[in-house]
């Protein structure tokens, strides 16, 4: 009982501190931390099909047993260190994945772009791949 009640309240403590952004907020913070307005449309589609723009979205649902963390959904097969998957090629724990400071998750993506490009990313090669348009993009980018 005692486990199960930690359980919970570890719980509530990572999602007391999670965000959900804004499309236009996080174009702005992406693009503030050196990602190419180029790319943005493609990040922007593949957040919002991931994690619907949420920091404490967490998927413990894939076939291989593996989970997804925060908002850009970054797996712990290979990226992040948690107790069943040690790869950690970000070097970042997996919990850190889930709170409101996207630094790290940042980070992290860069790294996971750079190898493997958007196709790291399912949901983009299924719903965003050949479909965003930088006009929605760009109207973030107005001064108004």
């Amino acid at each position: 009982m005692k486990l199960f009640a930690l359980g919970i309240f570890v719980a509530v403590l990572c999602t007391a501190n999670a965000k959900m952004f804004g499309a236009c907020e996080l174009a702005r913070v992406l693009f503030n931390n050196g990602f190419p307005k180029s790319q943005l449309a493609d990040w922007i589609c593949l957040v919002g099909r991931e994690s619907r723009f949420d920091t404490s979205a967490l998927n413990k649902k894939n076939a291989d047993g593996s989970s997804d963390y925060g908002l850009f959904q970054i797996n712990n097969r290979y990226w992040c260190k948690n107790s069943k998957f040690r790869a950690n090629d970000c070097n970042v724990d997996c919990t850190a994945l889930l709170d409101d400071d996207i630094t790290d998750d940042m980070r992290c993506i860069k790294l996971i772009h750079k190898r493997h490009g958007f196709g790291a990313w399912v949901a983009w090669s299924k719903y965003c791949k050949g479909k965003t348009s930088m006009e929605s993009i760009n109207e973030c980018f107005k001064s108004g």
